[in-house]
């Protein structure tokens, strides 16, 4: 079973055959989502904003989000992120597929039961499958790129895009680092397809905005569908990466 989780500007999957709205019941409360398939694999979609982006980064459940996914038996997460690019080669409407994070988050964002290894945050079997379906179907994509992370929901100041480049940070946004370490602990494959949506504070004459955000996903979210739709059904069933070794190490030297 594969889950997606669509971020800003990505509120239905579109490729789904029959769908039911679904809801599961998490030690940290209810989170609401849809069930359906494509070509024969069985998917769950979840909106991580709400329906039309009715919570703000900060109110997003992440826990309960990705505890959901993994109660219903999801074992690979692919995730659609709106982001401002830092990267001067990193533009308006441009895909990227990150294979790194920084985290200024302040809020605790772990399920507190032990610690897992997150060298390599993203799977590397999920990554490059999407890297090689993009090259099939001929969308230019950048392979790597460090996303910032940090609470939101206000914007960063110019004087923080200039840090955050510093740091090495590609893009910079509010919720990737949260979701993608919970998916670790929990031993989930997970990847994520950037979408540059605007440039950071301060390198252009554009300001952030969160509609600005939604019209440019929606320009590019044909392609970032089929590009995942593409990718579903090139998943093999053995997993070919460390996401599932990370917790099995984490929960055996917990119990020593």
């Amino acid at each position: 079973m594969v889950g997606i989780i669509g971020g800003t500007g990505f509120y239905d999957i579109g490729f789904f055959g029959e769908a039911e709205d679904i809801s599961v019941d998490t030690e940290f409360g209810k989170v609401d989502l849809i069930r359906g398939s494509y070509k024969g694999v069985e998917l769950i979609f979840l909106p991580r904003h709400g329906k039309e982006h009715g919570k703000l980064a900060y109110q997003v459940h992440h826990h309960a989000n990705l505890q959901a996914l993994k109660q219903l038996g999801v074992k690979r997460v692919f995730a659609t992120v709106a982001a401002g690019g830092i990267s001067p080669e990193m533009n308006k409407g441009d895909l990227v597929l990150i294979d790194q994070f920084i985290s200024f988050h302040t809020r605790h964002y772990t399920y507190g039961k032990y610690s897992v290894d997150m060298t390599e945050p993203y799977c590397t079997q999920l990554r490059s499958i999407l890297q090689s379906k993009a090259d099939e179907l001929g969308y230019p994509i950048h392979t790597k790129g460090t996303y910032l992370s940090f609470d939101g929901p206000r914007y960063e100041t110019r004087a923080e895009i200039q840090a955050f480049k510093l740091l090495g940070a590609d893009v910079v946004g509010m919720t990737n680092a949260p979701e993608a370490a919970l998916a670790r602990e929990l031993g989930l494959c997970y990847s994520a397809i950037v979408i540059v949506t605007n440039k950071a504070a301060g390198l252009s004459e554009d300001v952030p905005d969160l509609q600005t955000h939604k019209n440019t996903v929606k320009e590019n979210a044909d392609k970032v569908r089929r590009l995942i739709s593409e990718s579903i059904v090139g998943i093999p069933e053995s997993r070919d990466c460390q996401c599932e070794a990370c917790l099995t190490r984490a929960l055996a030297a917990r119990s020593h």
